[in-house]
């Protein structure tokens, strides 16, 4: 009885650490579920936090890469803008992207004040070439468009980062410069007086400094076309055997806008003498 008791009491201890056992395998692989449920959910969110950077990051060069070429209007002085990129300083769209950073042989050392990226990308200016996935901006020049496929490839266009630089070519290079010329008293010229006029207009175009003369019209009136974004110089000189009296000025050509209702006004030529 007493050995047959003994039995017994072994057998029901080790059923005991076998139900033991199987609870804990049971309980690690509930833990092991939850787990992987909770590594998959993480790299799932961490997959869309990081794809969410690449993109923002991205637009945020994007916008930089534009400012580069065509400038940036949030920059003034007394509510003037400043800066033109590029575009401005060189009358013309950068061939490559790598233009921005380096001056190429097709634009005049006078003309091009780059690099325009450097502060953007102060580490390596040559980083501006590349976006967020690794792979290289698209840049067609033709369409007024940088493009990053953002990690996707030349079909996956729901994927696309598009930066439109403006609304067309003759926003930034077709503008209007124009206005009047008076004499010292407010008088306009007369067709005499007129071609005793100079106006000389400076300005970029194709990487080449344009110097363009015109005399005005009878009444004083002068107007240019074809005239890229930025700031210009233009000189007014009035020459005859008895008078002579020049004007410069600086001026700010808009896209779109140009720089219109210009008044250049002699202090010391009378037009009435």
């Amino acid at each position: 009885m007493v050995r047959s008791s003994k039995t017994s009491n072994k057998r029901r201890y080790y059923s005991f650490i076998l139900m033991a056992k199987g609870v804990t395998l049971l309980e690690l692989l509930i833990v092991m579920i939850i787990i992987g449920i909770l590594a998959s959910a993480a790299v799932k969110t961490w997959d869309v936090t990081l794809e969410r950077q690449r993109v923002e990051e991205t637009m945020r060069e994007l916008e930089e890469i534009g400012r580069a070429i065509v400038g940036d209007e949030r920059l003034t002085y007394m509510g003037t803008r400043i800066d033109f990129g590029f575009v401005g300083d060189c009358g013309m769209l950068p061939r490559f992207l790598i233009d921005l950073a380096i001056r190429p042989d097709y634009v005049d050392t006078l003309l091009w004040k780059g690099p325009y990226v450097t502060s953007v990308f102060a580490e390596n200016p040559r980083n501006f070439l590349i976006d967020a996935w690794g792979d290289s901006y698209k840049y067609y020049p033709e369409s007024l468009i940088i493009r990053s496929f953002a990690g996707g490839s030349d079909v996956s266009y729901q994927k696309w980062l598009t930066k439109k630089l403006a609304n067309s070519f003759s926003d930034l290079f077709n503008n209007e410069v124009s206005g009047i010329v008076y004499d010292a008293f407010g008088n306009t010229p007369d067709s005499a007086k007129a071609n005793n006029i100079l106006i000389t207009l400076f300005h970029p175009r194709e990487g080449r400094l344009v110097i363009d003369s015109i005399h005005p019209r009878v009444g004083g009136n002068f107007i240019y076309s074809s005239v890229a974004i930025g700031k210009r110089r233009i000189v007014c000189v009035y020459r005859d055997t008895i008078q002579y009296d020049s004007i410069e000025k600086l001026i700010t050509v808009y896209p779109r806008i140009g720089a219109k209702n210009i008044e250049l006004k002699f202090s010391r030529v009378n037009f009435q003498e």
